[in-house]
């Protein structure tokens, strides 16, 4: 069998969809009293509330006084909403939330500060200092600043999310494969004289504290566990498959949570990689453009969703990705080097963080030239679950035919099991 892991995973899949619609998503009753007690790993502050991270809950605090910090080890007492009745319009939140791996949401009504988690209040204040300092070198495109490295894009203005997801670049505000790339090939560059076994090391556990300060969304968790394996493949000097990888990552983060199959981020994510691996040299073995190759490959198995979900199609989505993503690995890692000069001279900070502010200004004008564009975005009411289950029948009975055919030419000893990917 070709890809033992794929199947594994494509079972799996089933197995999680029809566990997930035949169990309800509350563990504990409406309304009733709870008291829990840990780590506060992360706060977000929204407009009507701050919501606070301690272990497998969401912690609500609607009067946004509380103003606790990042690692502070608390007792919470509240009461626990129930999951299953937060259905707004089409949208289930509470199925988001398992999705997301906490088991429900709390309002706060008492806390106590127990103690303090110095590993997370050292990750809170660096969080806090890359935050911080950013506002400060930005001013009014921080917030792109902070979506792009640190996945704040809360604070975004509707009109800067409109704009991307018009243009097909929302991707770029939302960490994954992407983001995660650039910053190994950063580091990488950085600690290119070491030996390949203490690289591996490093690499490995910058990105482990990464992913904590921003946060183990799917996307995130999938982005870097897919980088370290890759990463882990070079160092052992050991060809990787991978179609192989991606779903022996989704296999351990569905074992570890069923609900992240509802989990939109997940299914892009999961989409977009595969969708890349399976189809970019085929396409570019026609286009010889990888910018194109690679926009157009990720979006053969993403539009489906992207129609589905967010009710719309961005048309000129090729446009779009031709301005963003070439710049994006320049503005962050400007943005990086500057943060990190900022201790040691604020004016080669400053300098860094205006000609990258300056990359960024012109990237916001020539999208929202282009969002603009009547021909940019296609909205759709009322889409169809028919049409996206007849456009992925369609997709994955030529992909199994290609894969049928290759196991057939790989018998018959005609190509390698590592050519095509």
């Amino acid at each position: 069998m070709r890809r033992p892991i794929l199947i594994l995973f494509i079972f799996l899949l089933f197995i999680s969809f029809i566990y997930t619609n035949n169990k309800s998503l509350d563990e504990m009753a409406d309304k009733e009293k709870i008291t829990i007690e840990g780590v506060i790993k992360d706060k977000i502050e929204k407009d009507k509330y701050d919501q606070y991270k301690i272990e497998k809950y969401l912690v609500n605090d609607y009067s946004k006084k509380l103003d606790i910090k990042i690692g502070k080890i608390v007792e919470i007492n509240g009461s626990i909403k129930s999951l299953d009745e937060m259905n707004f319009d089409d949208f289930n939140y509470g199925r988001y939330v398992k999705s997301m791996g906490f088991k429900g949401i709390i309002t706060v009504r008492y806390y106590k500060i127990q103690g303090d988690s110095k590993f997370y209040t050292f990750i809170g204040n660096t969080k806090a200092y890359l935050r911080d300092t950013f506002r400060y070198l930005y001013k009014d495109k921080s917030d792109f600043i902070n979506s792009l490295i640190l996945g704040q894009k809360e604070n975004l203005s509707k009109e800067e999310k409109d704009m991307f997801s018009k243009t097909g670049t929302s991707h770029v505000i939302a960490i994954s494969g992407l983001h995660t790339g650039i910053l190994c090939t950063m580091i990488a560059i950085i600690i290119k004289g070491i030996n390949k076994f203490y690289k591996l090391i490093i690499l490995t556990i910058v990105m482990i504290l990464y992913s904590i300060m921003i946060g183990f969304s799917p996307s995130i968790s999938r982005s870097i566990v897919f980088v370290v394996i890759m990463y882990l493949a070079i160092f052992l000097e050991e060809k990787r498959d991978g179609v192989c990888t991606l779903s022996l990552i989704g296999v351990f983060l569905i074992v570890n949570n069923p609900y992240i199959i509802y989990n939109t981020s997940f299914q892009l994510s999961f989409l977009a990689t595969l969708s890349i691996i399976y189809f970019y040299k085929i396409i570019n073995k026609y286009l010889k453009i990888s910018i194109i190759s690679i926009s157009l490959s990720a979006n053969i198995l993403t539009l489906p969703i992207i129609y589905y979900v967010f009710e719309g199609i961005p048309v000129l989505f090729l446009i779009g990705n031709i301005i963003v993503v070439p710049v994006i690995g320049i503005i962050m890692n400007l943005s990086i080097i500057s943060v990190i000069l900022f201790r040691f001279s604020i004016l080669i900070s400053k300098i860094l963080a205006y000609l990258s502010k300056s990359i960024i200004i012109m990237v916001y004008y020539l999208l929202d030239k282009l969002a603009g564009n009547k021909l940019a975005y296609i909205e759709i009411n009322n889409p169809k679950l028919f049409y996206v289950t007849f456009y992925y029948i369609l997709i994955f009975s030529y992909m199994i035919y290609r894969e049928l055919k290759i196991m057939k030419e790989q018998e018959n000893g005609l190509q390698g099991y590592y050519k095509e990917y």
